[in-house]
């Protein structure tokens, strides 16, 4: 992995922790997150005051094997979204875990992973405006060993680059990766007759920039996962097809491989299958960017793989790491459970949070799979729950999420725990 600075990454684990950080108890005086352990507190014991979103160890590190027994029977690369987490110990996980690079979002997430010392980034949007390029220019003048990729889809958006680029002294051309769009979409080359264009356009600025590859996303041409969807998303895997076709060697400069990047979490399989067809000049590397699959969920990425399965999953299926704890603090009617924790705890974009289960002090763990949580405010959920269920005011709720990019946002730090709910490790995060 070239450029990796495993100092950078491990000195993340120095940041102070402190009373003032959620999840942390009062009177807490600051310490680093490399000393958590040695707390010895305990999630069932209520050593930590809740709400409190935490990690299930067991299902992380059950997930990287599951995603690299998939990685190695298929002969790819996974360059991890990390937008999904933003937290350099989970970077440090990944890589370390066998990942090729991270993937970004947008320029600030870059300065981050740059910052703890991540080698090779696959910038998954278009590079634009002074200050982005700037920084872009400046790492790459600087280190010789970073590694940085960027989409284009346009002649206007290569010339920007470009514009800027000269400007602030590009001594290192940039990577850039086509990008293949669809109707209705976000970024990309609609038709053949766009790429050609900014084929051409590219082939002018083999000064400052250098092809590498054809990347897409399929993620979002819709959240239903169904049968429609899957057609959809293969015309869309087949039109990025097409335009691989029409890479030249001549298309090309100063680089031993070609690209092809596409694969959120949801249909990371049909990627695979798709790009392992594709035919190049070149020694290709299929990169996908899953960014969900380390974290998994109980409800949408838990979804998706349902209908995975019925297209030929092989191998052990992903685990929900992520689950929010929360008190019963009222029950105003009946069937109706109020609890400690709302919009600013947990995701609501796709789904609202599932109860999974209760603890209380000397009883058995209660069932809670039957129960609903219908409305969330800012800080309290409204779940519902079945007449004659032994529920109580001081009950511990646990819940599953639903969309892990929204739930790490709402996080400076998180809690690695083991299946008896000991902290054992901890993760902060950089929103």
């Amino acid at each position: 992995m070239p450029g990796i600075n495993r100092k950078s990454l491990v000195a993340s684990r120095e940041v102070m922790l402190d009373e003032t950080v959620k999840g942390i108890p009062g009177e807490t005086a600051p310490f680093p997150l490399s000393q958590i352990a040695e707390r010895q507190w305990n999630v069932l014991r209520e050593d930590l005051p809740l709400p409190l979103m935490v990690l299930k160890r067991s299902a992380l590190m059950n997930n990287i094997e599951v995603m690299n027994s998939f990685l190695e029977r298929n002969q790819i690369s996974l360059c991890p979204h990390a937008k999904t987490h933003m937290s350099p110990q989970l970077v440090e996980l990944q890589l370390f875990s066998g990942a090729w690079g991270i993937t970004a979002a947008n320029i600030c997430q870059v300065q981050v992973f740059r910052h703890f010392g991540v080698g090779r980034i696959l910038l998954a949007n278009q590079l634009m405006g002074r200050q982005n390029i700037r920084f872009v220019v400046e790492e790459l003048n600087s280190d010789s060993n970073f590694e940085f990729y960027c989409l284009v889809d346009s002649v206007d958006g290569v010339r920007h680059l470009v514009d800027w680029a000269r400007q602030f002294g590009l001594r290192r051309r940039i990577k850039v990766l086509l990008e293949g769009g669809y109707r209705g979409g976000r970024t990309g080359c609609r038709t053949i007759e766009q790429a050609r264009d900014v084929l051409a356009e590219l082939k002018k600025a083999q000064e400052w920039l250098t092809l590498a590859g054809v990347e897409g996303f399929e993620g979002v041409i819709s959240r239903d996962t169904g049968s429609d969807t899957v057609t959809a998303v293969n015309e869309y895997l087949s039109f990025l097809k097409k335009l691989v076709a029409e890479l030249r060697s001549e298309d090309f400069s100063d680089v031993g491989e070609l690209i092809l990047s596409a694969g959120g979490s949801a249909f990371f399989d049909l990627v695979a299958k798709a790009f392992r067809e594709v035919n190049t000049f070149l020694p290709k590397r299929i990169v996908l960017r899953s960014g969900c699959y380390l974290t998994h969920d109980s409800g949408s990425y838990r979804e998706a793989q349902e209908h995975m399965l019925t297209r030929g999953w092989e191998g052990r299926p992903l685990q929900a790491a992520l689950e929010i704890w929360s008190y019963v603090q009222s029950i105003p009617e009946k069937g109706l459970a109020i609890l400690t924790m709302g919009k600013r705890d947990v995701p609501y974009d796709l789904d609202l949070p599932s109860p999974l289960r209760s603890y209380r002090t000397n009883a058995k763990v209660l069932d809670l799979s039957g129960c609903a949580i219908t409305k969330l405010n800012d800080q309290h959920a409204y779940m519902t729950f079945i007449e004659g269920m032994d529920l109580r005011v001081g009950d511990k709720v646990v819940s599953g999420i639903s969309h892990p990019c929204t739930a790490f946002d709402k996080w400076r730090f998180m809690p690695i725990v083991d299946d008896n709910y000991d902290v054992v490790d901890g993760v902060t995060t950089y929103f």
